[in-house]
């Protein structure tokens, strides 16, 4: 099984368990709350019972009237018993037929007994009249109760089903989206390391094979300094890698921009276009953010159009909010112009141009954290034009 669908599934069935396990708690609480309260009005209905019973000798003609109007208005019950208890033995055998041996304690200890009976609730109590002691029961049979437990359930069924299937697909989409963001964050960071092992690798293995050859046998003095000089140049190869390396690592990893001023973006663009480039402004703009890391991104930006326009002049043009830098060089193949961004990616058809593909990967990543947007266009062998887009 997959790791997305394993996710999802862990987290649907915590959910749905926590789900079914609240909902299995309020059917519970809720059908003891009907019980509970439908014994109640049973206690009421059999106190009126056993008062029109037995006091209508006692009370005067309107207070007669009134309990049996209470007694009428009650929950309709379906038998009402009357057992004399003064012969507890005999009285018993009457009683057993309801209630169990505890509860005919109880009875006699004066408390009220709810019980159930076959399909049916009853209450039960002992009642003191002139005539003697009786136990007055009354059976009734619960419909509210078992149509409000019955409703509970098929109510709770039903939003478990809902929301089990609701929590599937959204489980099911947030993994799948955070899979694919470490997935995709994992494959950067392989890519990252193994291309900047091997960046690294290079000059490094340039400078032990000239270490090595310059310890065999003896040499001349021109022949050291040609020595050196080739692991000087090896040497510079490294520290800039490892410094495009520090500051994409830098930016990449969430850096603040600390250092926030006004930069007028014309000035910035001619500080770093040369001899190659042909500027114009159209409308100059000013933004808030760090001249130095701005510095380095247009930098990079231009420095590789004047790289790849295979000797021909790069247009780079400054017009409200956006700054466009157009090369005719040699383009970038459509198969790879989605990765360029990329770190340490470079095209196929620039095998022959020195570089470390860094540039790109760390001019995006200055402007994303200035609020700015960078796109690539282009076509193999036709140039590349590169536009910068700052919010207003």
């Amino acid at each position: 099984m997959r790791t997305g669908h394993k996710i999802s599934l862990i987290y649907s069935g915590i959910t749905i368990g926590l789900l079914l396990v609240a909902g299995l708690v309020f059917y519970l609480f809720s059908s003891n709350y009907i019980r509970n309260l439908y014994f109640h009005y049973m206690e009421e209905k059999a106190h009126a019972v056993a008062e029109e019973k037995f006091s209508k000798d006692e009370l005067d003609p309107v207070k007669y009237r009134n309990v049996v109007l209470r007694r009428k208005n009650s929950i309709p019950t379906s038998k009402e018993l009357f057992i004399r208890v003064d012969d507890r033995q005999l009285a018993k055998q009457s009683l057993s037929v309801y209630l169990t041996d505890e509860q005919i304690d109880l009875l006699y200890a004066n408390q009220t007994i709810n019980f159930e009976h076959g399909g049916e609730v009853g209450t039960a109590f002992i009642y003191y009249d002139n005539t003697g002691t009786f136990a007055v029961i009354v059976l009734s049979r619960n419909p509210y109760g078992t149509d409000i437990s019955q409703t509970l359930r098929w109510a709770l069924l039903l939003l478990v089903l809902v929301s089990a299937g609701v929590l599937w697909l959204i489980s099911r989409l947030y993994a799948m989206r955070m899979l694919d963001r470490i997935d995709r964050d994992y494959q950067t960071e392989k890519m990252f390391v193994n291309n900047a092992s091997h960046e690294i690798n290079n000059p490094l293995t340039a400078i032990q094979g000239e270490c090595e050859v310059a310890l065999i046998g003896e040499h001349s003095v021109p022949e050291y300094q040609d020595a050196l000089q080739r692991i000087s140049h090896e040497a510079d190869r490294v520290m800039t890698i490892m410094k495009e390396l520090l500051s994409f690592s830098h930016v990449r990893d969430g850096m603040t921009i600390d250092h926030c001023e006004p930069v007028e973006m014309k000035e910035l663009i001619e500080d770093v276009t040369h001899e190659r480039c042909h500027m114009t402004c159209l409308n100059d703009f000013i933004v808030t953010g760090d001249t130095n890391l701005l510095h380095i991104a247009f930098k990079n930006i231009v420095d590789n159009a004047v790289k790849f326009s295979d000797g021909k002049a790069v247009t780079v043009a400054v017009d409200d909010h956006r700054v466009t830098v157009c090369d005719h060089g040699i383009g970038i193949p459509k198969a790879d112009l989605p990765h360029v961004l990329e770190p340490f990616f470079r095209a196929s058809n620039v095998a022959g141009v020195r570089g470390h593909g860094v540039g790109l990967a760390l001019a995006k990543a200055i402007l994303e954290r200035h609020g700015a947007h960078l796109k690539l266009l282009s076509r193999q062998g036709e140039g590349t034009v590169v536009c910068v887009d700052f919010k207003r």
